[in-house]
C-alpha cells in the first residue's frame, strides 16, 4: 500500500439524467428510455409495473403502456456540462464520468482543497445539496480517497458526515458486489465464476498474493482500476512518490455588456461613441486574458422590449477594437435602426488563444510599417462586411481535364492550389476561363459571338470525364474582329462551337 491519499472525492451520480435531460419536469406516467430497441432507464412507474433494463421496447410497452423516448447523449453532456458550470463555484477539479456501458452518468468533484472554504466535507456537502435540489434531476453521492472508489460508493447510498476516514472508505468498498463493476462485463463474469462475489474478495486475494494475477487474467486497465479503488502503488520508481498534476476545470467565458441610453436614439451616428466605449472594454477583456475574437454581436432594444441584432465577423482574430469598430459601421451605414434604441448590447460568446507574433522592437519607431498579410485581411474585411461573405471570394486550381472545372471558388480562409500541372504552363491557355462555355452562333457559315471570330491555331482535342457526362473537344485559338483573342472549341458531340475563355 502506498502512504495515505490527501484527496478526497465527492461523486455525484445522476440516475435519472437520460430523462431529465429530455423532459425536466416530473413524471409521474411510466417512462421509457430507449436506445437501440433496448431499455436503459425506466422512472418508478414503469418499473412498477414490470418493466427492467436491457428489455426490448415492445416487451415494456405491453408491460405497462409507457411512453418511450429515444436516448440522446448530446443532451445529457449539456446538462452535464451546465451542472459543471454551476459547481464550480465549489472546486476547480471537475471531472464527468459516463458509464460505456449503461445509461449512467455524473460528476466527479475533488473536494480536499476547499475544505477550509466551506467548514469541512458537511459543509460543502450541504451546499452542493442545496445546489442540487434547484435542478430536475435526482442525485446521489459517493465520498472516497479516489474517484472510482467515490463513483462505486455511490451506489451503496451511506450518510456523508466529515467524519469518514481512509479505512472506513475500504471497509464501505468492501461490502460492495462486485456487480457495481459493470463497466467491465468480462472481468465482472470471469469474478463471478471465480468466486469472487464482492470487492472485499477481491482485496484479501491481492493481500494474500499480488494485483499481478488480476492484471495477467483481466487486463491491465481492470488492474489499474483495482490499484485506484484500494490506493496500491504498481509504480516502484521515484516517480511515484509525486502525485500527478490535476486537471482544473475550465469554465465557459463569455464577454456582454450594455449600455442604456438616457434618451431615445434614431440615427446610426448616435450610437457612434457606445460602439466605441463597449468595443473597447472588449479589447480590455480580450487583452487581460489573451485571447482573440472572430465574431461579436450587436443587440438592440427598444422601451417595448422589441430585439434586433447584427452580427460583424472577422476572418483575423482580433483583440484590439480599432478593426471591430470600423467592421461596425461598415454594418450599419446606410440603414436605418428598425426603431427607436433604447439600450445596445455587445455580445462575444467565442474566443481563442491569442497567438504568439514576432514583432520589431522599434523604440524610435524610425521604421514604417510595411504592408503585411495582416493589413490583406484587415482590408478583405472590410470588404466582406460591405459587400457580404459571398461576394468575396479566391480562385483554386482543381485538377480536371475539364477546362470550365479546374478552377473553383474558395472562401478566403481556406487552402487554394495554386501548383498547375506542366501541360497548363506549355500549353495554350487563356487568363480568363468563362464560368460556363457560351454558345457561338454561325451566320453565313461564319462564327459570331459578340463580333466575327476566324480560327487560327489548332486543334488541340481534349477527352474527358466519361464517368460522369463525357466530353470530347477540338480547341482553336481564335482572333475576333476587333482583335480580341479567344479560346473556341468544337464539340464533337452536339456539334456547336462554344467560347472558352478570353487571352490577356
Amino acid at each position: 500500500m502506498r502512504s495515505t491519499s490527501t484527496h478526497l472525492w465527492l461523486a455525484i451520480r445522476l440516475p435519472d439524467l437520460p430523462l431529465t435531460a429530455i423532459k425536466p419536469d416530473v413524471m409521474t406516467t411510466p417512462v421509457v428510455i430507449a436506445d437501440k430497441k433496448r431499455v436503459v432507464f425506466a422512472n418508478q412507474s414503469a418499473q412498477h409495473a414490470g418493466v427492467q433494463l436491457d428489455m426490448d421496447i415492445t416487451t415494456a410497452q405491453l408491460l405497462s403502456g409507457c411512453e418511450i423516448l429515444e436516448r440522446h447523449p448530446a443532451q445529457e453532456q449539456q446538462a452535464l456540462h451546465q451542472l459543471s458550470e454551476q459547481l464550480y463555484h465549489f472546486t476547480p477539479y471537475i471531472d464527468r464520468y459516463c458509464s460505456p456501458t449503461r445509461a449512467q452518468s455524473g460528476l466527479l468533484l475533488e473536494i480536499s482543497s476547499c475544505l477550509q472554504l466551506f467548514s469541512g466535507v458537511a459543509g460543502i456537502v450541504h451546499r452542493i445539496t442545496e445546489c442540487l435540489n434547484q435542478t430536475p434531476h435526482e442525485f446521489l453521492f459517493g465520498l472516497a480517497h479516489s474517484a472510482k472508489a467515490a463513483w462505486l460508493l455511490s451506489f451503496a447510498e451511506h450518510v456523508i458526515t466529515g467524519e469518514e476516514t481512509r479505512p472506513e472508505f475500504l471497509q464501505r468498498l468492501n461490502a460492495l458486489p462486485t456487480d457495481v463493476l459493470f463497466d467491465f462485463p468480462a472481468a465482472q463474469a470471469s469474478l463471478t465464476r471465480m468466486g469472487f462475489f464482492t470487492l472485499g474478495d477481491i482485496a484479501r486475494q491481492i493481500t494474500h498474493k499480488s494485483l499481478r494475477s488480476f492484471k495477467k487474467r483481466l487486463g491491465q486497465e481492470f488492474a489499474d482500476t483495482l490499484a485506484e479503488l484500494f490506493d496500491i502503488d504498481q509504480d516502484f520508481s521515484q516517480s511515484a512518490l509525486f502525485d500527478k498534476p490535476r486537471d482544473i476545470y475550465r469554465p465557459d467565458e463569455w464577454f456582454e455588456e450594455a449600455i442604456h441610453f438616457e434618451y431615445p436614439i434614431t440615427l446610426v451616428d448616435q450610437l457612434k461613441p457606445a460602439f466605441e466605449n463597449l468595443l473597447n472594454s472588449l479589447g480590455t477583456y480580450l487583452r487581460k486574458r489573451q485571447q482573440q475574437c472572430h465574431v461579436i454581436e450587436w443587440h438592440m432594444t427598444d422601451i417595448y422590449r422589441r430585439q434586433a441584432h447584427m452580427t460583424v465577423s472577422s476572418d483575423l482574430p482580433q483583440s484590439q477594437w480599432q478593426l471591430l469598430y470600423d467592421l461596425t459601421l461598415i454594418q450599419f451605414e446606410n440603414k436605418e435602426l428598425p426603431f427607436e434604441v433604447d439600450a445596445i448590447r455587445l455580445l462575444c460568446q467565442d474566443t481563442l488563444p491569442m497567438q504568439n507574433r514576432n514583432q520589431i522592437l522599434d523604440l524610435d519607431q524610425s521604421r514604417r510599417r510595411k504592408a503585411s498579410s495582416s493589413d490583406f485581411a484587415v482590408t478583405i474585411a472590410k470588404l466582406k462586411a460591405r459587400l457580404g461573405n459571398g461576394a468575396v471570394y479566391k480562385l483554386s486550381y482543381y485538377d480536371s481535364r475539364v477546362p470550365e472545372l479546374t478552377q473553383v471558388f474558395l472562401a478566403l480562409a481556406e487552402k487554394s492550389c495554386q501548383a498547375l500541372p506542366d501541360m497548363y504552363k506549355h500549353s495554350l491557355r487563356p487568363s480568363w476561363l468563362l464560368k460556363n462555355p457560351e454558345l457561338i452562333e454561325e451566320r453565313r457559315q461564319r462564327l459570331y459571338w459578340q463580333g466575327y471570330l476566324a480560327p487560327l491555331v489548332g486543334p488541340e482535342r481534349i477527352i474527358g470525364d466519361w464517368w460522369r457526362e463525357p466530353v470530347a473537344r477540338d480547341y482553336y485559338l481564335a482572333k475576333r474582329q476587333d482583335n480580341v483573342s479567344l479560346w473556341i472549341f468544337f464539340n464533337l458531340y452536339d456539334k456547336q462551337w462554344y467560347v472558352q475563355g478570353v487571352f490577356s
